[in-house]
């Protein structure tokens, strides 16, 4: 691990170049941040020591966040002795290799593929012990019913995360978040805020306050350091959702009309639209008004995926965190309490874990599933 670290040290100027060509210079700071403090030996990984492996672990890692999704899906199953295979997503796969190159050369039992997905799914089929997949449901589920019953599954698909606006928030506070959550990673993100939820007390106001926010979002090239908002990696998402932003909803904000060109488009929609539920990956930022807080726990449990959301308020509602995973409340986010060894997933169609006598949904730590005591 130190090896390694100290690896991503003397290379840093170099990752972050090949970060640049897929996400913000912002971004790709707070990508490499992350990066060394999940490569730091601590009280925090110390029981990997104490931990073998499994044996060999076949790991499809995401497009964004290339290189600290490397470390998550990837390195870290290869710090508890898995032989790790890793097919990374086409679109920024050289930045995956340039940490792979690093990890092996500092002794990792890592490797990368370069094969077309259906060849890497069949070879797992024959040779895995265990398989971390981040992507579609779809897939996942095609891999549930594939791969022989001993091997171990763990599948981290889309987040969909919600913000809650409570009357008691600080809503100028609230909307600059919101706004600066939902465009991290060019809001490409799992834990990016999708959607978020209004009291109808506060609502104009927010309203009024997420547009100033949205107005002075910065646009650019992804190696300025004040662009808030690049080229998209995952290119194809915004057509259903931005070309006819008015079938979803009251559009409060549109890039390719505002003032302020370009950034987050803006919409006030239902609580059961396809935009609320179902977008994951483009700027686009559905609003929902509620009324109180029963009507917010009934809104919350609709849709099939659930993973965090944020309180912008005093404190949590009174129903709880219902069968979301991730909470941040009184003025964090949930960017703030990243954590490379704390466990990470959710329930509904958003994590599964397959293991010996085991099949769930919710938090898995990926390294730790994927090992055996000693």
């Amino acid at each position: 691990m130190t090896r390694l670290s100290d690896a991503v040290r003397a290379h840093r100027a170099e990752l972050t170049a090949a970060l640049l060509r897929v996400e913000t210079h912002r971004t790709a700071a707070t990508e490499l941040d992350w990066l060394l403090a999940g490569l730091t030996p601590s009280a925090r990984n110390a029981w990997l020591t104490h931990r073998r492996g499994i044996g060999t672990v076949f790991a499809a890692t995401p497009a964004t966040l290339p290189l600290y999704s490397t470390l998550l899906f990837a390195l870290a199953p290869a710090l508890a002795g898995n032989h790790v295979v890793v097919r990374a997503a086409s679109a920024s796969r050289d930045c995956a290799r340039l940490l792979i190159t690093l990890a092996a050369e500092a002794g990792l039992p890592v490797e990368l593929s370069d094969q077309p997905w259906s060849e890497f799914a069949a070879t797992a089929t024959a040779d895995a012990d265990g398989f971390v997949y981040c992507g579609s449901a779809e897939h996942a589920t095609q891999l549930d019913h594939d791969l022989p019953e001993h091997v171990r599954l763990i599948y981290q698909g889309p987040g969909v995360c919600a913000g809650i606006v409570t009357d008691a928030a600080d809503v100028p506070d609230a909307a600059r978040s919101v706004i600066a959550t939902r465009l991290f990673n060019n809001g490409q993100d799992c834990m990016a805020t999708e959607r978020v939820y209004v009291h109808r007390a506060v609502y104009s106001e927010f309203a009024e306050e997420l547009i100033i926010a949205a107005d002075a979002v910065r646009t650019g090239a992804n190696d300025d350091p004040s662009t808030q908002l690049g080229p998209l990696l995952i290119e194809g998402l915004t057509d259903r959702w931005l070309a006819n932003l008015g079938e979803h909803g009251t559009v409060l904000r549109d890039p390719r009309r505002s003032e302020s060109a370009g950034g987050v488009a803006i919409v006030e929609a239902v609580a059961d639209a396809p935009i609320v539920l179902e977008e994951k990956y483009c700027p686009a930022l559905p609003v929902v008004s509620y009324r109180d807080e029963h009507e917010l726990a009934e809104m919350l449990t609709l849709g099939d995926y659930a993973l965090g959301f944020t309180v912008f308020g005093p404190q949590l509602p009174a129903f709880g965190t219902l069968d979301f995973c991730h909470i941040a409340v009184g003025g964090s986010t949930l960017y703030e309490h990243e954590d490379t060894w704390a466990a990470f997933g959710g329930h509904r169609r958003t994590t599964l874990v397959r293991g010996p006598g085991t099949r769930r949904t919710g938090p898995v730590l990926v390294p730790y599933a994927l090992s055996d005591p000693l």
